[in-house]
């Protein structure tokens, strides 16, 4: 047993040598640390990684807070374009009401002033009419004198 031992223990050692060797820098080639360089740095990394998912969570969080401020800004707008909608709505509206009126009122006025130069005109025929008979009832006193007079002188 002993020199089974001793075997496996030369072999264990030659290996454990050769493993040395090659894990050893040769040179100013760094590169056989390379393994246990990067072992290393894998267990910095590991343990920087809650820091950088904390940094993370953080900056979902604000992007979420800042979606959530856009949504509310963006239903802010759409509810004062509703009542834009709305304003625009009524005031169209109230203009079709009042170009109605409008129209009414043109109606109105053009009623009154054909109604104005009908009494203007009813009233220049009554002057006319008047101006004729106040002429012809001077006329016939006047007539009448003429001939009271014309007759007086040959009797």
């Amino acid at each position: 047993m002993k020199h089974r031992f001793a075997r496996t223990a030369g072999r264990s050692i030659a290996a454990g040598l050769l493993t040395a060797l090659l894990l050893l820098p040769a040179g100013n080639r760094a590169q056989a640390w390379e393994p246990f360089d990067n072992f290393v740095n894998g267990l910095e990394m590991f343990g920087q990684l809650p820091g950088e998912v904390n940094e993370l969570r953080q900056g979902y969080e604000e992007t979420v807070d800042q979606l959530n401020a856009a949504k509310a800004d963006i239903q802010g707008y759409r509810d004062d374009m509703d009542a834009y909608k709305q304003q625009i709505t009524q005031l169209n509206e109230q203009n079709v009401r009042l170009d109605e009126q409008n129209r009414q009122l043109q109606q109105t006025v053009a009623a009154l002033n054909a109604a104005q130069k009908e009494r203007e005109r009813s009233a220049r025929t009554m002057k006319f009419i008047i101006f004729i008979l106040v002429g012809l009832f001077v006329g016939y006193f006047l007539l009448i004198r003429v001939l009271r007079l014309g007759l007086r002188g040959r009797r």
